[in-house]
């Protein structure tokens, strides 16, 4: 988790309220904080939520104390003014880095803590939030050097030269990439691109390379400095607008003029930071139930104006504004966290227990371990493969339309290879197979396990379905085969099952149907001739794939 360094008194001073140490210690909770050690009037805070940018900084810290110490309620006004200013992006950024997002600031007071405060929320945002600068990188420049509008275009490598940021002379794109140490440090993100981001002014002065590096004339905040720009670039315009709209709010904290920038792109503009408060909708009958107490509608509208929600009572529910900085707000669960610790845990008081009660398997459970013992009793073997996934396996080696095929997917995944959430298991059995050919045949197995869908039905967005799966490889093995091991896990479980012609294309035509049993379905037939040579097996393979 990552630590913060503040100032006590800084921290009074941005709350309005001098703290003793204990207090703090105490406040800091509201900010999901623990203070991990004091060094004097310096305070490391061991932050516990890597969700929430906004509280990296003393100013973060500070807006979420104040909410719960004094009078100041729901969402932070901060008043941004039209500068006229604008940022062109040209077309040739797109496939490298094709998201920007910029403000400026003026009035700017410049001293130790602020100084502090902005190197240090730059660095923890752009490692945690903005993973380590792939998703977002954040410069800060000194607006008086600079000319605009601003353009934001890419150059190639020995096309562009500038003095980076605490060097004394120039250097080209590829020389800072190869022998500065950020640009050694951070060359692997614009690996592979024959050209490289740059952001400039007017009149072609460099203000820096993103993500890499500022330029030494411009990128440098110093004591003399009263107007600064502040931008964001990354993949997601979502994402560097958060990091823009984190930036900036902390910089307003200070009371610090806050002024707009037009990001003209080549067929659409925006207007930045962009502080609109988001929303959700949660039912008070859930806060109620989710938490265990007994709250009273005005109960509630206090504890969530304590947490930075603007809100608003109707019928059964509770329609809540959120600030923009905030990116964490995916489920009413997660009001709900916040109206519990605006509450405070330390106040709940536990229950006894008033029943007995007992536990037992869920009926899914029982019928699944029903199918596994019959498969067992069938001379299957069973294995388990994991619930992360290829697409590959899942869509090109079996022969779908990998346009047509959505997944629940990781959205940064580290390997290729368990980058979706399965959605059908006979993939993972044929690689099963395909990995163990040294051993003798015939090999038949099978798999009972979960499988992922999107669904917007769902509360989740996702639903998830319990799947028997059974491959039989060696040579003879046909419809026929598949279809036995079927009728004997229909008459087993009670159920009537009824087969429909079908044409899938991971399965050999006029030898493959469709199956209804109950209210479930599945599929049944011998493996096609191209999908075996996908996954280089030799010998026949058939398949049964239900859900149970």
């Amino acid at each position: 988790m990552p630590n913060v360094e503040v100032s006590l008194k800084d921290i009074g001073e941005l709350v309005g309220k001098k703290l003793s140490l204990r207090e703090f210690k105490e406040a800091v909770l509201y900010a999901k904080g623990e203070v991990d050690a004091v060094a004097g009037d310096i305070v490391t805070v061991d932050m516990k939520d890597t969700n929430r940018p906004d509280l990296l900084s003393a100013e973060g810290i500070a807006r979420e104390i104040r909410s719960r110490l004094t009078r100041d309620r729901g969402i932070p006004v901060y008043r941004v003014r039209k500068s006229n200013v604008k940022l062109i992006v040209d077309k040739n950024v797109s496939g490298i880095r094709p998201c920007i997002a910029a403000a400026i600031v003026k009035n700017v007071k410049v001293s130790g803590n602020f100084l502090v405060q902005m190197i240090q929320l730059q660095e923890k945002v752009c490692l945690t939030f903005g993973r380590k600068r792939k998703e977002a990188a954040i410069g800060l420049y000194d607006w008086s050097k600079l000319r605009a509008p601003m353009h934001y275009r890419a150059y190639k490598p020995r096309e562009k030269k500038f003095i980076p940021l605490e060097y004394k002379v120039e250097m080209d794109l590829d020389e800072i990439l190869q022998e500065h140490p950020k640009g050694k440090e951070y060359a692997h993100l614009l690996e592979g691109y024959n050209r490289y981001p740059i952001l400039e002014d007017a009149k072609g002065t460099v203000a820096s390379m993103p993500p890499i590096i500022n330029s030494q004339l411009t990128g440098k905040v110093s004591g003399k400095t009263k107007e600064v720009l502040v931008e964001v670039t990354g993949h997601n315009q979502e994402t560097v607008n958060t990091a823009l709209n984190v930036m900036v709010s902390a910089l307003a904290e200070r009371g610090f003029g806050i002024y707009s920038v037009e990001v003209k792109y080549p067929n659409r503009k925006i207007v930045t930071p962009d502080f609109s408060p988001k929303k959700v909708v949660v039912k008070i009958g859930d806060i109620r139930e989710f938490s265990g107490l007994d709250m009273s509608n005005e109960q509630i509208l206090d504890l969530l104006g304590k947490a930075r929600y603007d809100v608003k009572i109707s019928g059964k529910k509770v329609s809540c504004q959120y600030p923009a900085y905030r990116q964490d707000i995916l489920h009413g669960v997660d009001v709900i966290e916040d109206v519990l610790i605006s509450y405070g845990y330390d106040r709940i008081e536990p229950e006894p227990i008033k029943i007995a009660v007992v536990g037992e398997e869920r009926p899914e459970t029982k019928e699944a371990d029903l199918v596994r013992e019959m498969c067992i009793g069938m001379g299957l073997q069973e294995v388990l493969s994991f619930t992360m996934t290829s697409k590959e396996k899942q869509v090109e080696k079996i022969g779908l339309d990998g346009k047509k095929e959505k997944f629940v997917e990781i959205a940064n995944p580290v390997s290729e290879n368990y980058a979706v959430f399965r959605k059908r298991l006979f993939p993972e059995l044929l690689d099963f197979l395909a990995k163990n050919k040294h051993c003798l045949y015939p090999q038949k197995i099978f798999e009972i396990g979960k499988v992922l869908e999107l669904d917007s039905r769902s509360e989740t967005g996702v639903s998830e379905k319990n799947v028997l799966c059974i491959a039989l490889s060696g040579k003879g093995f046909n419809f026929t085969a598949a279809k036995s091991a079927l009728q004997a896990i229909a008459e087993n479980t009670g159920r009537k099952y009824s087969l429909k012609e079908s044409n899938l294309p991971f399965l050999a035509k006029g030898r493959q149907a469709e199956i209804g049993i109950g209210n479930k379905k599945g599929v049944v037939g011998e493996v096609s001739a191209a999908v075996l040579r996908n996954f280089g097996l030799e010998q026949d393979t058939v398949l049964l794939e239900v859900e149970i």
